[in-house]
């Protein structure tokens, strides 16, 4: 069985520990991670991510702004399984 793999950016390390004790792989936010991840966590707007208009990445962008670590493992599962 894969899991799902999650990118998130390093300063959200309390989200980082909640994901991985819910079972998800979490990756650092790269360039890389981007392109393979299930879902990304960062800390600000997930509208017009990185001020591009193409998009890195097709995955779910979740804003954790406001969110406690485990209402982002909430958002996470809702919103990977709404992708599958």
């Amino acid at each position: 069985m894969t899991r799902t793999t999650v990118a998130i950016e390093g300063q959200l390390t309390p989200y980082s520990d909640a994901l991985k004790d819910a079972g998800y792989r979490v990756v650092s936010l790269t360039d890389a991670s981007l392109r393979t991840a299930n879902a990304v966590v960062v800390q600000g707007t997930d509208e017009n991510f990185l001020g591009m208009q193409d998009p890195l990445t097709k995955s779910p962008v979740i804003n954790a702004t406001g969110f406690t670590a485990n209402q982002i493992v909430t958002e996470v599962k809702h919103r990977t399984v709404a992708e599958s």
